[in-house]
């Protein structure tokens, strides 16, 4: 039970995070290029609570899948000096684009965190970063009754020995741990493991297999990496970059699929899909949610550049067209229902992938 309340305690302030500092990029670049916010939510409506503070209401609703920043003269044109619409077109272009690059310095300043408290890369080589690092063996997956299995050992656990006829072997890289489980094929040996965030171990008493995976275990070799300051900001700058291209080719084979073959493609994850990650790294430990949260802020921040009406970059396109013909080509009213049509797009989407997501967990 209390798992449970923790899950959704980190569940719940993972996507307020990621809400918030989307929508305070919209909200601060609009206040500095001197446009009135009419109101700043998070959720969408019905709206539960409300408080005006100067100009702004600042409200809270009942959907807590998204959020706004409403502004004067984006859906209805105004003759007020501070409205959007009166505003150049690269001053609302800037607006429209500061909710996508605060996600990205948000996810920047979450790998570095990482790096200053103890992480491992989300995609580089740890041996590039330098700094203090912990060699791990990372256990992936265990195979269906292979003697990992058996003994006892499960996934995100961390292989540190192997004890046999008095050897005892450290387990510092991949290779260590083959050629221990090669050399004790079909013996008893004993597995000393412990979970990612917990130094307390526990010693696993099985009897090795045979052929090329004796003791029954995919994994990852891995290192945590602690970083400086000023190093951390550099490494998870980095990272950040290197993330951010591995999730556009994600995105892009995810739409491909989607389009050219009509099928729902199994990687993506809704909310309820992001609830079962998000347990599983409350399971893990504080630098694997925080890899987590930096992870769907990149993947929020490509997401919301796409070229679809109702997100950002949705916006963006019209945007362009006005600069490029130096009017508006489209109306207003046309615009308004583009957006609303692509947003009940994104809507059946989501609830499509949420479906399978239930799905797969029954």
């Amino acid at each position: 039970m209390m798992m449970l309340f923790l899950t959704i305690l980190v569940f719940i302030l993972i996507l307020g995070l990621l809400v918030f500092f989307h929508e305070a990029g919209h909200f601060l670049v609009a206040k500095l290029v001197g446009i009135k916010v009419l109101e700043f939510a998070f959720g969408f409506p019905p709206r539960l609570f409300k408080k005006k503070k100067g100009e702004t209401i600042y409200s809270l609703n009942a959907l807590p899948l998204g959020g706004f920043v409403k502004l004067l003269g984006e859906e209805k044109q105004s003759n007020d000096p501070r409205s959007f619409n009166k505003k150049s077109v690269s001053a609302r272009l800037l607006v429209s684009v500061a909710g996508v690059l605060m996600n990205l310095v948000f996810a920047w300043l979450l790998i570095s965190i990482g790096f200053m408290v103890g992480m491992t890369p989300l995609v580089s080589d740890a041996k590039d970063l330098g700094g203090r690092q912990e060699p791990m063996i990372i256990v992936a997956e265990t195979l269906p009754d292979a003697p990992a299995q058996k003994a006892g050992i499960k996934s995100a656990m961390v292989l540190e020995q192997g004890k046999a006829s008095g050897e005892i072997v450290e387990f510092n890289s991949a290779k260590d741990l083959q050629n221990f489980t090669a050399k004790y094929q079909g013996k008893e040996v004993v597995i000393v493991a412990r979970s990612l965030e917990d130094k307390n171990t526990m010693e696993y008493i099985l009897t090795l297999g045979a052929g090329s995976a004796p003791l029954g275990i995919s994994m990852i070799e891995s290192a945590k990496v602690r970083l400086g300051f000023f190093p951390a900001l550099y490494h998870g700058g980095r990272e950040t970059i290197a993330t951010t291209e591995v999730i556009i080719k994600f995105i892009g084979g995810f739409f491909k699929t989607l389009f050219t073959q009509g099928e729902l493609p199994s990687e993506g994850s809704g909310p309820v899909g992001m609830y079962v990650i998000t347990s599983q790294a409350v399971k893990m430990g504080f630098s694997f949610v925080i890899q987590l949260t930096a992870l769907i802020s990149i993947n929020l921040a490509i997401f919301n550049i796409l070229p679809f009406p109702a997100l950002d970059g949705g916006r963006m396109m019209f945007l362009a067209i006005e600069g490029i013909f130096r009017r508006r080509i489209i109306q207003e009213k046309v615009e308004n229902i583009i957006h609303t049509i692509g947003f009940a797009v994104l809507i059946v989407l989501l609830l499509a992938i949420t479906y399978r997501d239930i799905v797969n967990l029954i």
